[in-house]
């Protein structure tokens, strides 16, 4: 059974991860939109006229998926990564670790933290995407459940790499 604690300490750390990524979006999700959105134009707009279809389909509908995935890859790691590394520099982690609640609230409350990013990040790169193919998902709850996966393998990552570095 899981205390009542436990609960108000994983939300707490989710939303003080939320909130920090969303207080500063212009460095945090702006970016990855237009990085996201050059590549678009690069490699799907310059590149794709040169290369045609692949298997019937255009090459931009072809690169689509991967650039939205890189996009929460990169975000749901880097998120962590910082916001762990930067706790510890401050020696802020301190604090929570001599806080009586388990390490693995811990752990969950910053990949929370990554896989929002991630999943705010996602939504926002297929949105631009829209602009530049007329991209069909055919799975949406399948989409959803791929960008919720990722982003908690690489929140792991990147906080089994915070804690080493």
């Amino acid at each position: 059974m899981i205390r009542k604690e436990y609960i108000i300490a994983l939300q707490t750390i989710t939303y003080k991860e939320v909130r920090r990524f969303l207080r500063i979006w212009v460095q945090t999700l702006l970016p990855s939109i237009i990085t996201t959105t050059l590549y678009f134009l690069i490699f799907g707009t310059l590149i794709g006229s040169r290369i045609g279809e692949m298997k019937g389909y255009p090459y931009m509908d072809f690169i689509v998926p991967g650039l939205i995935l890189m996009a929460v890859i990169s975000n749901a790691y880097s998120n962590v990564v910082s916001s762990f590394y930067g706790s510890k520099f401050q020696h802020n982690i301190e604090e929570m670790l001599v806080a009586p609640m388990p390490s693995w609230v811990i752990l969950l409350g910053y990949i929370s933290g990554g896989v929002m990013r991630g999943l705010i990040v996602g939504v926002l790169v297929t949105l631009v995407s829209l602009f530049f193919t007329d991209l069909k998902i055919a799975h949406p709850l399948m989409m959803v459940v791929v960008f919720l996966l990722t982003g908690v393998l690489f929140s792991a990552a990147g906080f089994i790499n915070a804690v080493y570095a």
